[in-house]
């Protein structure tokens, strides 16, 4: 039996640190660069992932790439910002409603998952861990590419090649943003988002129909997932 893959976004989608990621690798990035940013400073980044706009950061204010020791020295530090705020806060790190359990069933019930994310594997883990959730399935992350879409194949791929299967009949992405949807539509994947307020907005204007404010009814989220088609941007 060939068994349908879904895979999960980090921030936002397993873990609810999307806000306190954000803050972290702002001031983090604020610091380091002498500069102050915002969230909206990154907006026009052609990649949305660590390594991604931390290249177009760069390039924006120094001129060039960032070199091996400064990539390096920017993820130590976004890890000790992150650390930080664990020790202050610890809620800022729980998971998304639903989340462990609907891993557990996921296994149970035939399907294989994989964890993506468009941040540093090591922050990832992090993160995973605060949450309560194993890192084990971590497949890929910005340490393999700058790029999204080159991420999520690639856990795709990992994900599936122990199996000793053909390919899925049907691959979803699971995810809080725009920029997950238009993944999964040049992969021709099927997309869940899941979001709340002004980001579940964001997804329904972009044609993702299937939105769910967190993962808690695991049936639910499964005949959701069930039923998916593959989904094509602004439909």
């Amino acid at each position: 039996m060939v068994k349908p893959l879904v895979i999960f976004d980090v921030d936002g989608t397993l873990c609810d640190t999307f806000s306190v990621d954000d803050r972290c690798f702002c001031a983090t990035a604020s610091k380091m660069l002498g500069v102050r940013l915002d969230r909206t400073s990154w907006e026009g980044a052609p990649h949305i992932t660590d390594a991604g706009i931390l290249a177009w950061l760069w390039e924006r204010h120094v001129g060039r790439a960032p070199s091996w020791a400064e990539t390096h020295a920017f993820i130590a530090a976004f890890e000790v910002s992150l650390r930080i705020e664990y020790g202050r806060a610890s809620e800022q790190f729980r998971p998304i409603v639903g989340a462990i359990e609907l891993l557990d069933q996921l296994d149970t019930h035939g399907w294989v998952y994989a964890i993506a994310t468009g941040g540093w594997r090591k922050t990832a883990r992090m993160k995973l861990r605060a949450a309560g959730l194993s890192s084990d399935r971590l497949f890929a992350s910005a340490d393999d590419s700058q790029n999204r879409q080159e991420i999520f194949r690639l856990a795709a791929a990992r994900a599936v090649s122990g199996l000793a299967q053909p390919p899925p009949h049907l691959t979803v992405l699971v995810g809080d943003g725009t920029w997950d949807a238009a993944v999964a539509a040049s992969c021709g994947w099927a997309f869940v988002g899941v979001a709340q307020g002004l980001r579940a907005s964001r997804l329904r204007d972009v044609g993702v129909t299937g939105v769910i404010p967190n993962l808690m009814n695991g049936d639910e989220v499964e005949r959701v997932l069930s039923s998916c088609k593959p989904f094509v941007r602004g439909t």
